[in-house]
């Protein structure tokens, strides 16, 4: 029997919001965002301009909120961050129709790890692929492990994790360039818009 999959990227595409960006104030605290907000636009600016790439505003964006913040505070918040998230209804319901035909579901994400694990289990995901974190212990370093799990990364890490093998039926869910790889790679695939509508098979990039 042939193996079928979901990979589906996880913001803009499961949930309406940009959850990093929220993680950012939520976990790292309204007085540390207003200290760093100049960095943290000249940052964006930088992006916005090509100057930097997605890889490098992540790291340093995720360096100075995140430096030396406690992983144990971020998981007594996990509940009370979750709420503040919104599921997209019709996209929802086709990946459980598709869980309910026996396919596993994977959410392939740039989001990192500190909160996106407790998602995962949360929203009934079989399996989570995402943006790794360095620690020391339960106190984040303020670096990634590895790349930012985006674009062509998303391929690697599908492959690495064993999920995928040559003959599985993937079906894959995106909404951005930085999924093309990952949707490249499916037998079909379906994007989901602002709004949350899915459009099968026609790739706008």
């Amino acid at each position: 029997m042939t193996d079928k999959i979901v990979f589906t990227d996880f913001d803009g595409t499961f949930i309406k919001n940009d959850s990093y960006l929220l993680s950012l104030v939520f976990f790292g605290g309204w007085k540390k965002f207003l200290k760093n907000s100049h960095k943290l636009l000249f940052i964006v600016l930088e992006y916005y301009f090509n100057f930097i790439t997605r890889n490098d505003a992540k790291r340093r964006t995720f360096k100075i909120m995140y430096t030396n913040v406690s992983t144990a505070d971020i998981d007594k918040q996990l509940k009370k961050f979750s709420k503040r998230l919104r599921v997209f209804p019709e996209v929802k319901k086709k990946i459980d129709s598709l869980k309910n035909e026996g396919y596993k579901i994977v959410v392939v994400t740039a989001s990192p790890d500190i909160y996106m694990n407790y998602l995962s289990e949360k929203y009934g995901f079989d399996d989570c692929i995402c943006t790794l974190t360095e620690k020391t212990g339960e106190i984040l370093t303020g670096k990634l492990r590895r790349k930012n799990c985006n674009y062509a990364e998303k391929v690697v890490r599908i492959k690495e994790s064993g999920i995928y093998r040559p003959g599985c039926y993937v079906t894959a869910f995106g909404n951005s360039k930085g999924d093309k790889e990952m949707l490249l790679l499916a037998d079909e695939f379906y994007i989901v818009d602002k709004k949350g509508n899915l459009t099968k098979g026609k790739m706008p990039w």
